[in-house]
């Protein structure tokens, strides 16, 4: 058995300990997010040996593959998993974590270029000229327009319940998938609700399976751990100050034992 764990930065191990990161950043290429040798750096493969997904799979006594990559918007996470499955990449007795980013990262067929609006609802809440300002093009006067438009946007389109419709179909089609396998999983929401109050006409979550999904509709990894450790994320800061932080190692080492304790109390393996 093999367990695959597929998320965002919170999976790969951001934040682990800032000191250590900045100096492999620095003995690192530059621009380390968006370059191909990225992925086998020694910053990449540290941050995979301290998140919470190597401390599971000894826990759980068995190997790891620690797909979570920074930035990873859900449709890739989605995506990836299949891709997996239908190459025997992922196999029958294999264990999948699946931990969901910001939904708020999917590009968004009603916006142009294949644009999305934010990291996360905090980052939105926050930061919101950072979605707004986010397109340059060499036209001003259209850039000038998209600017007006996305404050509009925000003011008057945003609607979760348009997340809680997509979320709600990926969650279910994986989980349909999974089954059809055979493949044990757990499902996870890091630090954004997948479903959030969804509108009762648009409400299926009666055909998501609760218990391969951790605290399905009622709290997030983050929410996990400002309850349990405030000194448990990746900055000096308080969380409240900068609700934005990574775990750090204490923090990536909790998540793996309510994970661990929430796996073996629910007979998920």
């Amino acid at each position: 058995m093999i367990l695959h764990a597929y998320g965002d930065s919170w999976t790969e191990g951001q934040g682990f300990n800032l000191d250590i990161e900045k100096k492999l950043e620095l003995k690192d290429v530059s621009n380390l997010h968006t370059s191909s040798n990225y992925k086998n750096s020694e910053l990449n493969t540290l941050r995979k040996n301290k998140s919470w997904v190597k401390p599971l799979a000894n826990k759980l006594d068995i190997q790891f593959i620690n797909n979570g990559k920074i930035s990873n918007p859900n449709s890739v996470i989605f995506n990836s998993i299949i891709d997996d499955i239908t190459n025997d990449i992922i196999k029958i007795d294999d264990f999948v974590i699946v931990m969901w980013s910001s939904s708020l990262r999917d590009y968004t067929p009603f916006l142009p270029k294949n644009q999305w609006i934010s990291w996360s609802v905090k980052h939105l809440i926050n930061l919101p000229n950072k979605f707004i300002n986010s397109y340059k093009s060499d036209n001003e006067k259209y850039d000038s327009f998209l600017r007006e438009y996305k404050s509009f946007f925000l003011d008057n389109l945003f609607n979760q319940n348009y997340y809680n419709i997509v979320n709600q179909n990926y969650i279910i089609f994986l989980q349909k998938l999974f089954e059809f396998y055979g493949i044990k999983y757990l499902m996870i929401d890091a630090f954004d609700k997948m479903v959030d109050s969804p509108n009762k006409q648009d409400d299926i979550t009666h055909l998501i399976n609760k218990k391969n999904y951790w605290k399905f509709d009622s709290k997030t990894i983050r929410d996990f751990l400002i309850k349990t450790n405030t000194n448990c994320f990746e900055s000096n800061e308080t969380i409240n100050k900068n609700p934005t932080q990574h775990p750090n190692e204490i923090g990536y080492n909790l998540i793996s034992e309510e994970l661990y304790n929430y796996i073996v109390g629910n007979n998920i393996i």
